[in-house]
């Protein structure tokens, strides 16, 4: 099995959201370990940002933000499409439409990401207050109706039954999905679930080996670096995923901070970890100079 790699520019960390998910640490405001101060990426760093990637063989890139950053998140894409060869997932959550998904997909987006996170339709509405688990269901089911490739997956440990888990990874087997995310849950100081323990990591190789002998349909098991940990990478491998999130160059030009902690994986730190272990990745070793 060959592991892919994908890396990452997050566009803004403004979200209209107006009460913040309760794990979030990284829309503004929501953690000082996380994006506190409200940002937008000019298109400049975000040309800077995607060059790097590309010039150290990463081939995939994700380009999210939080809600109401559409406009932002599509010029990033025609900036990414025009001036390399990346291949591209989008990310925004639900907060997507029709015409929306048409302009990403003439844009040349091949993947959208939609993470349900849980099942659960209580504990949904409790951590996430302002969210809507129907309008995410509905961008999945309308992404796989406009051709694009999905991505959608489980935040493991944050109050989810045994029974939960089961139901959605059932669920994403129906919505014929092409890529899982598996997350384990970490916590974001300053955040109202800073206290409660983050998920361990049996959890998460425990689903990846479910979800890879169920979702027939997945291409990709993907596990975000700052959600697994450098402890986690080899495990979840061995496990069933073979994508690796999260992941930025050394000469990475911006100020990067994950989504589901702050850590972030070091491109060149990870491919010294595979060798050691014999695994092979899609990143190309030798790259011509800009």
């Amino acid at each position: 099995m060959v592991v892919e790699i994908t890396s990452t520019i997050h566009v803004s960390n403004r979200c209209s959201l107006k009460r913040k998910c309760a794990y979030c640490g990284f829309a503004a405001g929501s953690s000082p370990a996380g994006y506190y101060k409200s940002f937008v990426k000019t298109e400049d760093e975000i040309l800077k940002a995607a060059l790097s990637m590309e010039f150290a063989g990463i081939k995939r890139v994700s380009i999210s933000a939080g809600y109401g950053n559409f406009s932002a998140v599509l010029k990033a894409v025609q900036i990414v499409k025009e001036k390399t060869g990346l291949e591209v997932l989008v990310n925004v959550g639900g907060d997507i439409n029709e015409e929306e998904l048409e302009l990403l997909k003439s844009a040349g987006v091949e993947t959208v990401c939609c993470n349900l996170e849980t099942v659960n339709r209580e504990l949904f509405e409790r951590l996430k207050p302002d969210d809507s688990f129907e309008k995410r269901l509905k961008v999945c089911e309308l992404v796989k109706e406009f051709g694009l490739k999905l991505s959608s997956g489980l935040l493991l440990g944050i109050g989810e039954s045994e029974k939960d888990r089961k139901e959605h990874i059932k669920l994403l087997k129906s919505l014929e999905v092409d890529e899982v995310p598996v997350m384990g849950f970490r916590p974001y100081p300053g955040t109202p679930m800073e206290s409660v323990p983050p998920a361990p990591l049996t959890l998460q190789l425990r689903v990846i080996e479910r979800v890879r002998e169920v979702v027939d349909s997945c291409k990709r098991i993907t596990v975000p670096y700052p959600t697994v940990g450098k402890e986690g990478v080899i495990p979840a491998v061995r496990s069933g995923a073979n994508n690796v999130a999260t992941v930025v160059p050394e000469n990475y030009p911006l100020t990067v901070k994950g989504v589901g902690s702050p850590q972030v994986g070091i491109l060149e730190e990870l491919l010294n970890l595979f060798d050691s272990f014999g695994i092979e990745t899609n990143v190309e070793r030798e790259r011509l100079p800009l």
